[in-house]
């Protein structure tokens, strides 16, 4: 597991799944699929990105990003520099997947090809 102080990206990531009985977070940014057209191509387009964030207290967020930037200030993962958009957790980490069983999220054993944590 890699470390760092911030995560950046120009995809599409939207708010996929909240569970409130393991108060987890998660934000997807899906692949891109080669018979779709597209406004903007992704460098990696066969990768899946999953922003997992766990022991969620508080959430103010829009429901997609066009850009993201994510920076941890105490206790807050603040989005975009914007003051007003930030998710109160413990952890956020990153999951980089480029398999074909993405919708595995949902049983929660979903393994990354890459995992980043946001501190």
């Amino acid at each position: 597991m890699n470390i760092s102080k911030k995560f950046k990206s120009n995809r599409i990531f939207r708010i996929w799944m909240y569970t409130v009985s393991h108060s987890t977070l998660i934000l997807r940014s899906e692949k891109q699929y080669f018979d779709v057209d597209y406004d903007f191509n992704y460098d990696d387009p066969d990768t899946t990105i999953d922003l997992i964030f766990s022991a969620v207290d508080f959430i103010s967020i829009p429901d997609w990003f066009d850009t993201l930037e994510i920076e941890k200030h105490d206790d807050k993962f603040i989005f975009n520099n914007n003051e007003n958009w930030f998710v109160k957790a413990v952890f956020c980490n990153v999951g980089k997947y480029s398999g074909e069983n993405e919708d595995d999220i949902w049983h929660r054993n979903l393994e990354y090809d890459e995992v980043i944590n946001i501190q």
